[in-house]
């Protein structure tokens, strides 16, 4: 059976996951490690197990790599499972025993793309969607990866990713996600909220979780755990930082004003129906950043 065959194949689970996804930079990795510090929630590194073409077809020894759980036990469930979903299933509630856990979390930005799938397959899921400023956002995006692993050593990128596809990416994920905003299984949380209103942002999200609250989701960054580990993950290293504001209205040095505009013919709209602008009247204050010079190749 091939993976979109073994994707395909019918299978509901009566367990009640958390799903997070969103437009990437949007801080779901921060809201991952914080709902991994709960005792009851288990939200290990992206699996990316939902997505086309990717899911079922990531090797088990790169799962065990991310998970840091044994990769003959990977093989040996994705042997006896008939499809993707079970698979999932049963893979991400082991991990969850493994750690303590009763309840298994997922974060993978781009579960935002394929909800009609996990509510098929996971009808009693829960999905949070977090969305954060556009600008800022395409800010980030545009930047990432600022770190990639080289020989086992952690190396600094210089990465400039051209701005269209940054917003474009940022409009169509956010999209994905608002296309279920009348259902009674989603929830919207704000990135600008998770870090300038924690506990409260946090608390409203366990209650609609059905999740007692806990201080641990406070400290979540003296946590320390094979899924958080910087060297095996480092993409997101502030996710395991202190909280910090800084990051919100960089736009307003981290775009010229060219691309301002160019970000407002594309995704103004939006970003007014999402309530981060009145009208098309915002401008970056002109101090924009200039990425440094990429070394020349040696």
């Amino acid at each position: 059976m091939n993976f979109a065959e073994w994707r395909s194949q019918p299978y509901v689970s009566n367990a009640t996951p958390i799903v997070i996804g969103g437009c990437g930079r949007s801080g779901t990795t921060l809201l991952r490690v914080m709902l991994d510090s709960h005792p009851n929630i288990s939200c290990g590194p992206e699996s990316e197990l939902f997505l086309v073409g990717v899911g079922g077809g990531i090797p088990p020894a790169e799962l065990a790599r991310r998970f840091d759980f044994p990769q003959d036990r990977i093989s040996e469930l994705k042997e006896q499972c008939s499809s993707l979903a079970e698979f999932t299933d049963r893979f991400l509630a082991e991990y969850a025993g493994a750690t303590g856990k009763r309840r298994w979390a997922e974060k993978t930005p781009k579960n935002v793309a394929v909800l009609d799938y996990i509510f098929a397959h996971f009808p009693k899921a829960q999905f949070v969607h977090v969305i954060r400023d556009g600008r800022d956002v395409v800010c980030s995006l545009r930047r990432h990866p600022q770190y990639k692993l080289v020989n086992g050593q952690m190396t600094k990128c210089h990465t400039d990713n051209p701005i269209r596809i940054c917003i474009e990416r940022w409009v169509r994920d956010v999209r994905a996600g608002l296309a279920y905003r009348d259902d009674p299984r989603y929830c919207e949380v704000r990135y600008e909220d998770l870090v300038s209103d924690t506990e409260q942002t946090l608390r409203r999200l366990l209650a609609f979780l059905g999740e007692p609250w806990d201080e641990k989701v406070m400290a979540f960054h003296t946590v320390k755990s094979a899924s958080r580990d910087v060297e095996k993950f480092p993409h997101n290293p502030e996710a395991t930082q202190p909280l910090s504001s800084s990051s919100i209205g960089r736009w307003r040095v981290g775009l010229t004003r060219t691309e301002a505009a160019f970000f407002k013919a594309l995704a103004g709209t939006l970003l007014c129906q999402l309530g981060y602008a009145a009208d098309d009247r915002w401008e970056p204050d002109g101090t924009y950043q200039s990425l440094p010079a990429v070394p020349a190749a040696s």
